[in-house]
């Protein structure tokens, strides 16, 4: 898991913490610690890897589109495709919906969806006979599509990914495809919270989610008396109350974000609206002002080497630590360049108690990325170190006792030639004959 430099003399961060009364600081320093910082490279990289693997379970190609925000009446999204004006009400057009296009004329800015744009467009140039670019519905018959993916970097309340869906939901000829077995729908995103992926998964369209890792959130993170504790410091700092309390008729977020979602992750090409508002909003009070972390949700203040969720032999350690495993955190066979035997480890860990079957929280406690969870799942069950109910076997068992022996080994055997002699000194004296 990656940090926000809170430890170190980065300026803003250290200014940011700076805010809070001294009582409040080490609370906040400890919700600073447990967001997630997904680098770009980690978000194209992994975000690929899942769209090609899921791909490669279907005969034919697959639609991508980017999430992003629709027009809509009255809350109900306008269809996303257009149909002829008489019966048969069919689908019609060669040019899909545009991957960018801002919903208000008075706000041209591009959020999340520029840089989803951009993934897939690359990835259907790469892959052109399996990968369709925003298709329209001349094009997905023609090309025989079998799937209808919706591409985002997070699902938070899961009613953006839900909407889009409805769109295309509410297309006659969609709904013919679907009834008909020809197209499955799918949600595919970086990071999902567990309660919009139910949302999400209610939609009549049947859509299978997929994520590369579970969005950390407050209640996730913290246990259950500690989240409270956080809940209540960021709704304490939350810097839009002051402007609810003089205006009663100002509109006031959640103060854990959208959807009082409290998510704890945060992208480099910006910070989703699920996050606490301390981060993200700045106060308009100037009795009482407030710096936000990331301002209007921007993470550019933020040094890229924070940024990444990449294995190393430290994340490795404190992964363990927190699985109870202190002893194998230490262990010479956890401390070694080779990661992949140490991130076995790190699962045969995360397997030693329940629930085990929920892909869901392995990946929680590991912070794995699924599709990489899922492939150390198949490689330890065929090495015979769990049993169908992925309950450790004597075989598996023993592989961690190996591994916790030799911190053992480590601390009794002293290197040949790194230590001085000790000076002896005798414990008892004896006459002398």
């Amino acid at each position: 898991m990656s940090k926000l430099p809170s430890s170190t003399n980065d300026i803003g961060t250290l200014a940011w913490l700076g805010q809070f009364s001294p009582g409040d600081r080490l609370l906040a320093k400890q919700l600073l610690d447990a967001f997630v910082l997904v680098s770009r490279d980690d978000f194209i990289e992994h975000m690929r890897e899942m769209l090609i693997a899921q791909a490669d379970r279907l005969d034919g190609p697959v639609a991508l589109y980017a999430e992003r925000e629709l027009r809509h009446r009255y809350g109900v999204p306008h269809r996303l495709f257009k149909e002829t004006r008489t019966p048969p009400r069919r689908a019609c057009g060669a040019a899909g919906p545009p991957a960018v296009k801002p919903t208000k004329a008075y706000d041209p800015s591009v959020g999340s969806e520029g840089i989803v744009a951009q993934m897939i467009s690359e990835l259907c140039r790469e892959f052109p006979k399996r990968f369709l670019d925003h298709p329209g519905p001349d094009q997905i018959r023609r090309k025989r599509a079998r799937a209808f993916w919706v591409v985002t970097d997070l699902i938070g309340s899961g009613h953006r990914a839900r909407r889009y869906l409805e769109a295309a939901w509410r297309v006659r000829s969609v709904r013919s495809w679907w009834s008909g077995k020809l197209v499955k729908f799918g949600v595919m995103a970086y990071a999902a919270t567990e309660s919009g992926e139910q949302y999400v998964s209610r939609h009549p369209c049947q859509a299978e989610v997929h994520f590369v890792i579970p969005c950390p959130t407050i209640e996730t993170v913290f246990s259950k008396t500690h989240a409270e504790k956080m809940k209540r410091l960021c709704t304490a700092y939350d810097p839009t109350l002051e402007e609810t309390h003089k205006n009663p008729w100002a509109f006031h977020a959640p103060s854990l974000g959208y959807g009082s979602a409290g998510a704890m992750l945060v992208f480099a090409h910006g910070a989703p609206n699920n996050v606490p508002l301390m981060f993200h909003k700045a106060s308009r009070n100037k009795a009482t002002t407030w710096t936000p972390l990331f301002p209007s949700r921007v993470t550019a203040g933020i040094s890229k080497d924070a940024f990444g969720i990449g294995l190393t032999v430290e994340r490795i350690e404190a992964r363990l630590s927190n699985l109870g495993q202190q002893n194998l955190a230490r262990s010479k066979a956890v401390i070694n360049p080779h990661l992949p035997t140490s991130v076995i480890f790190l699962v045969l860990a995360a397997l030693s108690r329940p629930p085990r079957l929920n892909d869901r929280v392995l990946a929680a406690r590991t912070r794995l990325p699924s599709h990489e969870l899922s492939k150390l799942l198949r490689a330890i069950a065929r090495y015979g170190w769990v049993d169908s109910q992925r309950r450790l076997t004597d075989q598996g068992a023993a592989q961690l006792a190996h591994a916790r022996k030799q911190l053992q080994l480590a601390t009794d055997v002293a290197p040949v030639g790194k230590s001085d002699p000790e000076p002896y000194y005798p414990s008892s004296l004896r006459r002398p004959i």
